[in-house]
């Protein structure tokens, strides 16, 4: 079940300070999703999966990384400058710091797959997760940005080329506000929104095939939340198995 942050919950309007009134408006669309209802479907996932065969499942094999503590989770949030939304900080101190999820798992609070050997903190690789995420809708280059010259005049020229278009395409400023919490395999990511009217939803970081920054939605085209997005891909695996 989803349920909503009321306005009751909250502390006396005139006890807040400006910055912490923009952090609550944007929260109040926020959804949460349901602990209780998220660890049930696991179980039942992986009772039902124990050949592993959902993709990513033989990699996380349906556990948790040991849950984050509230006092580490304020230093984090503190460091960083940001309040995380209220599902990704319910799973991460109800369920665990990374684990079990869609495609390889989630990563644990501050890190990714990074060079691909090991993950890493992505601090000097995020942009600011302090400005607000620049996307409301999917985001892409045009189609002729991609398409090479017939012929350079050199090496160099080649080698130019392709570093100007990395440079525009991998600009950190195009994640502001967001930082990856899952890979696909093949340098492909979802992130999590943090700051901006997109707070507290999920996008598919899909640059290294060239398919752009889009959002994770519905069969409605609704944007999902990461809360939806969990629940999602618990409740489809569940019915892969079962097919």
């Amino acid at each position: 079940m989803i349920t909503f942050s009321y306005e009751a919950a909250l502390p006396p309007k005139e006890s807040r300070s400006c910055l912490t009134r923009i952090a609550l408006s944007q929260r109040y669309a926020e959804r949460m999703f349901d602990v209780a209802e998220a660890r049930s479907l696991l179980a039942r996932l992986r009772e039902a999966d124990p050949n592993l065969q959902v993709f990513g499942a033989s990699f996380h094999r349906y556990a948790f990384e040991p849950r984050i503590s509230e006092s580490r989770l304020r230093s984090w949030e503190h460091e960083h400058g940001v309040e995380l939304p209220s599902a990704y900080r319910e799973f991460l101190t109800e369920l665990g710091n990374g684990g079990a999820g869609p495609f390889y798992g989630i990563f644990p609070l501050g890190m990714w797959d990074g060079s691909g050997r090991a993950l890493e903190s992505w601090v000097g690789a995020a942009g600011d997760l302090r400005a607000a995420f620049p996307h409301r809708e999917a985001w892409n280059l045009p189609a002729s940005r991609f398409e090479r010259p017939e012929e350079f005049d050199s090496d160099e020229d080649e080698d130019a080329w392709n570093e100007a278009l990395d440079a525009e395409y991998y600009s950190r400023s195009l994640l502001d506000g967001a930082f990856w919490i899952c890979h696909h395999g093949c340098a492909l990511r979802t992130a999590l929104v943090v700051t901006g009217p997109e707070r507290g939803n999920v996008w598919f970081d899909g640059r290294p095939d060239n398919s752009g920054i889009v959002p994770h939605t519905d069969a409605g085209g609704k944007h999902l939340s990461f809360g939806d997005w969990y629940l999602d891909w618990l409740e489809r695996s569940l019915r892969e198995v079962s097919s």
